[in-house]
């Protein structure tokens, strides 16, 4: 069963893609999430450790067209240069959850704000993706999220944000995938594989993008 966007305040018709794949109830609480999630496993994922895993939410965050009548924008960032591994690599805006945070929403609420300067209360959750396993072995949970928020305003916290690009949304779909094989612990893998602002998008991050299997009205 594929997801539809009800009419959304700051979106003209027509702007959001017309269906997305995969896409469930938002949970209120972090605790579901550990319940029910864990047996989803990223096919980059190469944990096995046993520990309670770390919780995170990314938001595959929409925002309004710049230009009339254009399709509506997914923000993509560059993670700055304290992230260790990823840094340097374009992904969803997000991080790991905190002991204050009781559910995804609240994570993402203060993550936002925090990394983007996007206060919470212009934030719409409509649901959420498969859960997955990052290759540390921490949860990931991707929030579908739109929000009546001006590129110009976006504020990028320096320490956390390298850069931020806005992609239409369709030039992420699984028409405009293409993929590559590479060696990762020794283990030859295959991951998809996007183009934004002349930057690779692959990984975890293109897994999620792919799993959306975003389509537009007349599909």
């Amino acid at each position: 069963m594929r997801f539809s966007f009800s009419k959304v305040d700051g979106f003209a018709a027509g702007s959001l893609p017309a269906t997305l794949a995969n896409v469930s109830p938002l949970p209120p609480d972090w605790n579901l999430v550990q319940a029910t999630g864990l047996g989803n496993q990223d096919p980059l994922s190469s944990s096995n450790d046993s520990r309670p895993p770390r919780l995170s939410a990314v938001a595959f965050l929409f925002l309004p067209p710049q230009v009339s009548g254009a399709p509506a924008e997914v923000l993509l960032i560059r993670r700055g240069a304290h992230y260790g591994s990823h840094r340097g690599q374009m992904g969803l805006a997000g991080g790991r959850a905190e002991s204050a945070d009781v559910g995804p929403s609240d994570t993402l609420i203060r993550e936002l704000h925090e990394e983007l300067g996007i206060p919470g209360e212009v934030l719409n959750f409509h649901g959420h993706l498969a859960v997955r396993r990052a290759i540390d072995g921490s949860v990931v949970l991707p929030c579908v999220v739109t929000a009546r928020w001006a590129p110009r305003d976006i504020k990028a916290a320096p320490d956390e944000v390298a850069s931020v690009s806005l992609a239409p949304w369709t030039s992420l779909t699984n028409a405009m995938r293409s993929s590559f094989a590479f060696t990762m612990f020794g283990v030859r893998r295959e991951s998809t594989l996007y183009r934004v602002d002349g930057a690779t998008v692959w990984g975890l991050t293109a897994s999620i993008i792919n799993t959306a299997d975003m389509l537009p009205p007349d599909e």
